[in-house]
């Protein structure tokens, strides 16, 4: 019986088609862990609050994608971070345009609306501002698929963000994902994320 569920497994991967840097309806989630560098956290809280040195954050993160028509899409995502009493939770929604695509690359660009909000010591603080966002999806290889984005969000001190996303596809559906972002407002800060991504073809 293990032989055979083994060998199923194995002619699933075989045959299913991985390429999915064309593929923008997936749902993805996971953990999420932000270290931020000392003044960092600042602007999150309307300069109320200062972390005289660096502090870690982390949660849970949500990712959700949907092509509606041709070549525009939907997107939106969202994380929850927190250390004992300071919470910072972001979400963002948008609408974009993949400006080339085949079945191994893709270059999407999109622009929408971000929200941060901060928590701490009964204290709370929130901003809302745009956000415009470009990237590039590549096929690195059978199994492997690799975004690289640059987001600019025009929050009252400018947020600017790049992300790195590697997919592992295991299937038509079903991949692991492990993302690495540095982002600088005031000052900088380094996330990392490891997940799971559900690809709709």
């Amino acid at each position: 019986m293990k032989k055979f569920l083994l060998t199923l497994l194995l002619s699933t991967n075989v045959y299913a088609n991985t390429d999915i840097a064309d593929n923008f309806t997936y749902v993805g989630f996971g953990y999420k862990a932000t270290n931020y560098s000392s003044d960092a956290m600042t602007p999150y809280f309307g300069d109320k609050y200062n972390n005289s040195e660096n502090k870690g954050l982390a949660g849970l993160y949500l990712d959700v994608n949907a092509n509606i028509i041709g070549d525009i899409f939907v997107e939106g995502d969202a994380n929850f971070q927190t250390r004992f009493s300071s919470e910072i939770n972001t979400w963002s929604a948008g609408m974009g345009y993949v400006i080339k695509r085949s079945s191994t690359f893709s270059v999407p660009v999109s622009c929408g609306v971000v929200n941060h909000s901060a928590n701490r010591d009964e204290r709370h603080y929130a901003e809302t501002s745009g956000y415009c966002k470009a990237g590039i999806k590549a096929q690195i290889a059978r199994h492997w698929m690799t975004d690289l984005s640059y987001q600019y969000e025009a929050v009252e001190e400018h947020k600017n963000m790049v992300r790195l996303k590697n997919v592992f596809q295991l299937g038509s559906t079903f991949g692991l994902v492990a993302g690495l972002e540095y982002a600088n407002r005031t000052q900088s800060e380094f996330s990392y994320n490891l997940g799971v991504q559900f690809s709709f073809v």
